[in-house]
């Protein structure tokens, strides 16, 4: 970049620097300025399919998602091979949940590349939100070569390969969300190991010790690691546990597999207990980050207040600060959401297992809290927006008999639906 700025100062209009110049900026993780760029790029040189493909990829990255799908499709239209742009289509397909689509464009791909990386992950997301579960192969090709899917090693150990009666060591990669689904297949691996090491997100430590037993570090993202050097057998990423595991339907026991504090259990009884005899429910209405759909993922409070209607106590889930949005719903309709830091903003989350634990019921958009209450065997009804994750497919929740899903259709979430749900639950008793 110290080059290419100065050249261009001097050459402002040439394509070969602006091209360079839109590539560098994407390549650094700034798609404001590769956005701009690449525009004028294709401005330049509007017969350059890889200029194309740059203002969609930055495009893409600013969540401009129609405008992304039309500089993949004029790249393609110049150059019907370009593997950029055919992956770019896939997925932008398996974001709007077209699954078919997205499947036929990573084909494509793969016929001109077959080592494609991206295009294979993306593939394999897509068989597993239609429930075809050959699809872990595909969605595991990234692990150790995208930077949310780090690989940790500890010495010379391969990769696991299924072989039975090996001391493992099972790391977490990804979100805490799934390091808490995929760990439903640690009782899985534990069965057929001599011994089982985890480690994990350092929120998960005691969760996972309590629940798992065995030695269980809450390690991976602390710079000085204690098992590093330690000899095992051999490494699994636990994303990596239910291509071993889960290959069918029937594989998935959806029981649960989580045990919660039982200290902390009578701790957070006892002040639900205060609060009166009214059900006691628990609420997340935003989740994910920027990049990985939080727009479509979240809702505002306001947007449950036909819920919040109902004669009942409820209790804030969120895992960040929403005190003030709470203290305004309440100023606004008198309705108090009770928000208790310590258990759901801590760094342990134990307290917010055992917190949950003793809710009646759980309501949450598609975050963390769903994969907590599906490993506790918590009843939750999941709100899951229209263009979902491959984790929340059509039909029912494979993970849990205790998570139900409900979608939103043509931009309408099912509140009122939700609420007269908890009134009826709640004259039952």
């Amino acid at each position: 970049m110290a080059l290419i700025l100065p050249y261009m100062d001097q050459n402002p209009d040439d394509p070969r620097a602006l091209f360079i110049a839109g590539f560098l900026f994407l390549k650094s993780d700034h798609p404001g300025l590769a956005y701009h760029v690449n525009a004028r790029t294709v401005q330049v040189a509007p017969d350059q399919a890889i200029a194309w493909h740059n203002l969609g990829k930055a495009a893409n990255d600013l969540q401009k998602t129609e405008e992304a799908e039309q500089c993949f499709r004029r790249a393609l239209q110049i150059d019907p091979k370009l593997v950029s742009s055919l992956d770019g289509m896939g997925l932008i397909n398996l974001n709007r949940s077209e699954f078919g689509l997205a499947i036929e464009y990573c084909n494509k791909a793969l016929k001109v590349d077959p080592s494609l990386m991206d295009s294979k992950v993306n593939r394999g997301m897509s068989f597993l939100a239609l429930r075809r579960w050959e699809g872990w192969e595909g969605y595991n090709e990234n692990i150790g070569l995208n930077k949310d899917r780090k690989e940790l090693k500890y010495g010379e150990e391969p990769r696991w390969d299924g072989t039975k009666g090996q001391d493992i060591v099972c790391y977490g990669e990804q979100g805490i969300g799934d390091e808490l689904c995929f760990a439903s297949c640690i009782p899985d691996l534990i069965r057929d190991s001599a011994k089982v090491t985890i480690e994990c997100d350092k929120r998960l430590e005691c969760l996972f010790r309590r629940s798992f037993g065995g030695d269980v570090f809450g390690t991976r993202y602390d710079a000085v690691r204690p098992l590093e050097g330690r000899k095992f057998d051999a490494r699994v990423a636990i994303g990596k546990l239910p291509q071993f595991y889960r290959n069918k339907d029937e594989d998935f026991p959806k029981k649960p597999f989580l045990i919660p504090d039982p200290q902390m259990r009578i701790q957070w009884k006892a002040l639900l207990d205060s609060l009166g005899p009214e059900m006691k429910v628990g609420l997340a209405w935003t989740g994910g980050r920027k990049n990985t759909g939080k727009a479509r993922r979240s809702l505002p409070l306001e947007e449950f207040l036909p819920i919040l209607k109902n004669r009942a106590h409820f209790i804030s889930l969120q895992y960040f600060d929403r005190q003030e949005e709470i203290d305004e719903f309440q100023e606004k309709h008198g309705i108090l959401v009770h928000h208790w830091p310590h258990g759901v903003q801590s760094y342990d989350y134990d307290l917010t297992a055992a917190l949950v634990a003793e809710l009646d019921l759980v309501i949450s958009v598609t975050t963390a809290i769903v994969d907590l209450s599906a490993g506790l065997g918590k009843e939750c009804w999941c709100l899951v927006p229209e263009k979902a994750n491959w984790k929340y497919p059509p039909g029912d929740y494979a993970w849990s008999d205790k998570v139900t899903l409900y979608r939103q259709k043509s931009t309408q979430w099912p509140i009122n639906k939700l609420a007269q749900m908890l009134h009826d639950r709640i004259a039952e008793r």
